[in-house]
């Protein structure tokens, strides 16, 4: 179900998935902790089974939207993908990393920097950091300056 939702909300005009998102994580905010990490688990888990054109609409109007944020909130929401993704490593292998960097790189400077600046905040602060860093493919940390 999750993955059909990501597929309609990709082929939404940018207008109606930008607002659509916008509300959707300003509800993602308000959720009891427990359910941030379900609705996090499934996002990941619906990731990988949508094509990676699709997926990239989507991720870059998410990352847009999420730059918006205050830091605080965008690494709060970072720390649970990462606790998921230590939890169930399978689901960051099975994503097409190539395409996820080319939709961060075509961000305005300014979002990519702040984007950045949290996941590598989110990062060095985790209590497993060396083994979130194995499981982070080596592109992404190469764009981050992470190692």
């Amino acid at each position: 179900m999750a993955g059909n939702i990501i597929k309609i909300l990709a082929n939404l005009p940018d207008f109606l998935r930008k607002s659509m998102l916008q509300t959707k994580l300003r509800e993602f905010y308000l959720m009891e902790e427990r359910d941030k990490h379900e609705t996090i688990s499934m996002v990941l888990k619906a990731a990988s089974t949508i094509e990676a054109s699709v997926l990239s609409v989507l991720i870059k109007t998410w990352m847009e939207v999420l730059s918006e944020f205050d830091g605080v909130r965008i690494s709060n929401m970072v720390r649970i993908y990462c606790e998921e993704i230590l939890m169930n490593p399978k689901t960051i292998e099975n994503l097409n990393i190539e395409s996820l960097i080319n939709v961060f790189c075509s961000l305005q400077d300014k979002q990519k920097e702040k984007l950045a600046d949290c996941l590598k905040e989110v990062i060095l602060s985790f209590p497993n950091r060396y083994e979130l860093l194995e499981i982070i493919p080596k592109p992404a940390l190469k764009i981050l300056k992470i190692k």
